[in-house]
């Protein structure tokens, strides 16, 4: 599947759709082949043979009849209607051995209201459809399962992806941890920063919250515990951290790609306007761990930091990071840079001994790639169907008429309903899957009542990718209280506060378009920025009842009010309020200053 995808940014030798068909009959293979290696009742191997040689019937006999089809669209014959509908049950069914039950539940409630939708009440119903039409709507008539969202799976996801394998497997994990180790020397948080710094890193080449935590956490967890985090700390550290890889660039996740094609604008751009968000992102999780650090008194071990190892590694990882974005910054196609991108990583890779992979690490490398970009392909793939059907029935319409209803006009109340069904979505569906869904259905009604189509599609994805951190089905923090060894719960409540910016960001997109590069005068940017950091900073005190030193609860409510203000110059563009949050801010900044000097004066030493 890897060098299929990389022959073929190389040479055109089919059609888009022809394409397509290739990258699902392989994503269906290798997703079935997974779970035929991992099933722990073996009883069941049978049905997913089964499963696994209908996926290859279907995409074979799609592209030998592809003329065919390509004629018979909306009027399949009953040969084509019977692989057609082969085509759908094991678009879910590999959704779903892949991901878990929630998003093909959603699909096949769409897949049904499609067939008796006719007969739905409160003016949902639509005219009615044959079976054969629906059958050639929902994937043997290239639309459905087929699409712009497959085509972007197939076109650049899984090229980054096949990137994100192999820098696991060239020593890219162990070079971020020795970076992470040098903030870890300076700041207090020690190790926890090297989860904040590495995590980052990582996360601009795969994306992946759940992945991130697995690839980085094993190093990053045991190294807080030794130091003295509680399990649940640590994980929740190297969840939040692990999370925001998708908001950073360059790659950003599959969202961004989807998010880039959904709305007409250049990945390039999407991945520009990412970086301040990112930026402020990871600027208050670094805060909270520091506080948490002093509060905690925490004192980091000074690691030894394995400069040999950086400057060997470095290459690797720089090198093909740098050719991303400049190729980016020069209008190639994301397929383009990815390729190259690769190629420049093996060339580097084999160019030191020390980065030298063998032969079956390179393989293993390609295959986790290939792996994890099947699974993400089986998804856009089933969700592809769901936006068939919102768009064939013109349930699509219906839908923002409804949130339209139910907020009354009112942009605040469209938002917070956006956040609920972005949360509720994204506990059980990926965070691509949840973005898309989300985006269809409420991102046109934000857009209708005024907020800029960048904007409103980022708020989306915002919260979609924060819900891997939100109880009570946090995936990101499962994963990393299994590493750590913690309590769940304690875990996903401890990454949600330490996450908190993910959470207020958003608004920030909608009410000021100063964070998105969405215009506005300078000053008002920089002034906006800054009221960004003394609200984060401020809310992080409130949250953990400490800043330098612990805070009374006077100094607590008026890092509140200093919260507050600062927010609502954001929102509102009032001075005064900016005024009033900087002066309360540097007034509290100085009396946590005196009084930590006051305790070194009596002996108490903090590191910071």
């Amino acid at each position: 599947m890897a060098f299929y995808h990389l022959f073929s940014t190389q040479y055109l030798f089919q059609s888009t759709i022809e394409h397509q068909v290739f990258h699902l009959g392989f994503a269906l293979t290798l997703v079935f082949l997974t779970t035929l290696r991992t099933l722990k009742k073996r009883k069941l191997w049978p049905l997913v043979l089964i499963l696994l040689l209908a996926g290859l019937v279907v995409a074979t006999y799609m592209k030998v009849n592809y003329k065919h089809l390509e004629l018979v669209i909306g009027y399949p014959g009953i040969v084509d209607t019977i692989i057609g509908a082969i085509l759908v049950i094991v678009v879910i069914e590999a959704a779903r051995q892949a991901w878990g039950p929630i998003l093909p539940i959603i699909a096949i409630l769409f897949i049904l209201y499609f067939f008796f939708g006719q007969h739905a009440p409160w003016g949902l119903a639509h005219g009615g459809y044959t079976i054969p039409h629906i059958i050639s709507v929902l994937g043997i008539g290239f639309s459905g399962t087929f699409g712009i969202f497959l085509g972007v799976s197939a076109n650049f996801i899984i090229l980054f992806l096949i990137f994100g394998g192999l820098m696991a497997v060239m020593g890219v994990p162990g070079l971020i941890v020795e970076v992470g180790k040098a903030a870890g020397r300076v700041l207090a948080g020690g190790p926890a920063h090297t989860a904040v710094v590495g995590s980052s890193a990582i996360g601009m080449v795969t994306g992946a919250s759940v992945a991130n935590v697995a690839l980085t956490g094993v190093f990053t967890i045991p190294m807080m515990k030794k130091t003295g985090y509680s399990p649940e700390m640590a994980g929740a550290i190297e969840a939040t951290a692990s999370s925001g890889g998708q908001l950073m660039p360059p790659i950003m996740g599959a969202s961004v790609f989807v998010m880039a094609v959904m709305i007409g604008v250049p990945y390039v751009e999407l991945m520009i306007l990412g970086f301040i968000p990112a930026l402020l992102y990871y600027y208050s999780v670094g805060l909270g761990v520091q506080v948490i650090a002093l509060k905690e008194k925490i004192l980091a071990p000074k690691e030894v930091i394995n400069s040999k190892l950086i400057l060997n590694r470095a290459p690797v990882f720089l090198i093909p990071l740098t050719i991303i974005i400049v190729l980016l910054l020069m209008r190639f196609s994301p397929m383009y840079t990815a390729f190259y991108a690769i190629i420049a990583a093996l060339v580097l890779s084999f160019i030191r001994k020390e980065t030298r992979p063998t032969w079956s690490r390179l393989a293993q490398g390609f295959a986790n790639g290939a792996v994890i970009g099947a699974k993400i392909a089986v998804v856009l793939s089933l969700v592809g169907v769901i936006s068939q059907t919102l768009y064939s029935t013109g349930l699509g319409p219906r839908f923002m008429g409804l949130v339209e209803a139910l907020s009354g006009g009112q942009l605040i109340l469209a938002l917070l309903m956006t956040v609920i069904v972005a949360i509720i979505l994204g506990c059980g569906v990926p965070t691509v899957g949840a973005y898309i869904l989300v985006a269809l259905i409420v991102a046109p009604v934000l857009v209708r009542m005024g907020v800029g189509l960048i904007p409103a599609h980022f708020f989306v994805f915002y919260f979609a990718i924060i819900a891997s951190l939100t109880p009570p089905v946090a995936l990101a923090a499962l994963a990393g209280s299994a590493i750590a060894g913690g309590n769940y719960w304690k875990t996903s409540v401890s990454a949600f506060k330490l996450a908190i910016a993910g959470f207020i960001l958003p608004f920030f997109f909608v009410y000021n378009p100063v964070f998105l590069l969405q215009g506005g005068e300078p000053l008002t940017g920089v002034l906006s920025l800054i009221a960004a950091l003394i609200a984060l900073s401020a809310l992080i005190a409130v949250i953990y009842n400490h800043f330098l030193t612990p805070i009374s609860h006077l100094e607590r409510a008026v890092y509140a009010l200093c919260a507050a203000s600062s927010f609502l110059y954001i929102f509102t563009g009032n001075y005064i309020l900016f005024a009033l949050g900087l002066l309360l801010f540097l007034g509290l900044m100085m009396l946590q200053w005196r009084t930590r000097k006051a305790s070194q004066a009596e002996g108490i030493s903090h590191v910071f």
